[in-house]
C-alpha cells in the first residue's frame, strides 16, 4: 500500500512537470508521510522547496526550521538585506536568551566545531557575538548538510526582546558574507542540488481570514497560482542587497522621485521608509497628525484616502489606503496608523526607499539570484 501511495505522488510530480512543484497546501502533509530519503527524494524532484510563513504579530515573518541531530526546532525570521545567519545557543549569557529556544551543540552527532568568532551588526546598533558552528539544518523536511551558522553567545538586540524569533537567517548575496571560506545556505541548497534554480519567492498573504492560500517562502522557483498576470522583471543595481531602481512615485498631484530614486525590499519592517521630505508630503496627503510619535488617521476615511503609485520596470504598482493604513485592534476601539516613517539612519538611507511587508502583501516579488534581477506581480 505505501509504494502504491509512493508511486501516485511522484505520478502527481511528473503530471506536473510544467511547474515542476507539488500543488500548494499538499507537499507538507505528504512530506510527514513519507520516510526521510523519500522526502530529500521527492524534493530533488520538484527543485522547490516550500516553506509556511507565519505573522510575529509586529512587523515580520517567520518560518521553523531544525539544526542538528536529532533535530532542534527554531523559528527564523529570513532576511534579504543580509547574508548571515546566525542562531541563539544554550552558552548565550544574555537574560533574552532564555526566552527563546537554544541551540545545543553537545546535543548533536552531526555538529562540527569551529570556533572562529562570529559578529554581526544590525543598524548601527544592535550587536551580536558568538562563534561559527556547523551542522545540519532542515528546512520543509529537506536536510542542508555541512552548514556553517553563527552561533550566539552575547546579544545586545532590544528586538529581541518579547518577540517570537530565534534566529535570522539572511538570504542575499554572499559578496556582502565576510565568512568567506563558509557557504550561505542558499547557496548551499543550490551547491547540493536541492534547488532546481538559484531563485526564490515570498507570498504574504493581506486577507488570511479571506483566503486559504497561506504565507509561503518558495526556495527554488516562484508560483504562477499565488500572483495575477505576468511578472515585471527589474534589475538590481548592486548586486551586494536586492537593490533597484523606483522610476517615479505619485500621490494626488505630487510627484516624488521624479529622477529615480534607489529602494530596498526588507522582509523584516512592516513600514514603507523614504526620505523625510517625501514622506512628510505623503503624510500630509493622506491626512495623518502626529500624536504621540505616531501618525494617526482617521480610520473612517480609509476607503476615501488618495492611491499612492509606484513605477517600476516601467509598470505601476498601486497601494490604497487599505494596504498602507495599519489597523492595530485595541480595548473598545481600532487605531489607525500611516506606514509611511521617514528614515533615520545614515545619508545612504535618507535617500533610500524602503519597501517593506505593507508592499509585500500587496504585491509578490521573485528574487533571482541567477539573473540580477526582481520580478513583481500583483498576489492573489
Amino acid at each position: 500500500m505505501f509504494r502504491f501511495f509512493v508511486a501516485i505522488v511522484i505520478l502527481s510530480v511528473l503530471i506536473n512537470a510544467e511547474l515542476r512543484r507539488i500543488p500548494l497546501n499538499t507537499i507538507n502533509s505528504i512530506q510527514r508521510s513519507l520516510p526521510i530519503d523519500h522526502r530529500q527524494a521527492l524534493t530533488r524532484s520538484t527543485g522547490v522547496i516550500r516553506l509556511p510563513l507565519h505573522y510575529d504579530g509586529n512587523d515580520a515573518y517567520y518560518g521553523a526550521i531544525t539544526i542538528g541531530t536529532p533535530p532542534q526546532k527554531f523559528n527564523i525570521l529570513f532576511d534579504i538585506t543580509s547574508s548571515d545567519f546566525w542562531i541563539s545557543s544554550r552558552m548565550c549569557s544574555s537574560n533574552i536568551c532564555s526566552l527563546h529556544n537554544r541551540y545545543d551543540h553537545t546535543k548533536s552527532s552531526t555538529y562540527i566545531s569551529n570556533y572562529k568568532s562570529f559578529s554581526f551588526l544590525y543598524d548601527n546598533k544592535d550587536k551580536l557575538t558568538g562563534h561559527l558552528s556547523t551542522d545540519v539544518i532542515n528546512i520543509a523536511g529537506t536536510n542542508v548538510s555541512n552548514q556553517t551558522f553563527g552561533e550566539i553567545h552575547t546579544i545586545e538586540m532590544i528586538r529581541f526582546d518579547n518577540v517570537k524569533f530565534d534566529g535570522i537567517l539572511g538570504i542575499s548575496f554572499f559578496s556582502i558574507y565576510k565568512y568567506s571560506e563558509t557557504s550561505l545556505v542558499f547557496t548551499n541548497m543550490v551547491e547540493l542540488g536541492l534547488l532546481s534554480r538559484p531563485v526564490f519567492s515570498f507570498y504574504l498573504n493581506r486577507n488570511p481570514w479571506k483566503s486559504k492560500l497561506n504565507n509561503e517562502l518558495i526556495l527554488g522557483g516562484s508560483d504562477k497560482r499565488l500572483y495575477k498576470g505576468k511578472l515585471t522583471y527589474i534589475n538590481v543595481i548592486r548586486e551586494t542587497v536586492w537593490k533597484f531602481t523606483i522610476d517615479q512615485i505619485e500621490i494626488e498631484d505630487a510627484v516624488l522621485c521624479m529622477d529615480g530614486c534607489e529602494a530596498i525590499f526588507d522582509t523584516l519592517t512592516l513600514k514603507l521608509t523614504g526620505p523625510s521630505s517625501d514622506i512628510a508630503n505623503i503624510n500630509r496627503l493622506i491626512g495623518a497628525t502626529d500624536t504621540e510619535g505616531e501618525l494617526i488617521v482617521d480610520c473612517d476615511k480609509i476607503s476615501n484616502l488618495p492611491y499612492i503609485y509606484f513605477f517600476l520596470g516601467g509598470k505601476l504598482f498601486e497601494l490604497t489606503g487599505e494596504d498602507y493604513i495599519i489597523k492595530l485592534e485595541q480595548i473598545n476601539k481600532t487605531k489607525c496608523i500611516s506606514a509611511f516613517k521617514s528614515a533615520n539612519t545614515g545619508k545612504d538611507m535618507e535617500t533610500m526607499w524602503i519597501l517593506g511587508n505593507v508592499f509585500l502583501r500587496r504585491y509578490y516579488v521573485e528574487f533571482d539570484m541567477e539573473n540580477y534581477r526582481v520580478g513583481i506581480a500583483p498576489a492573489k
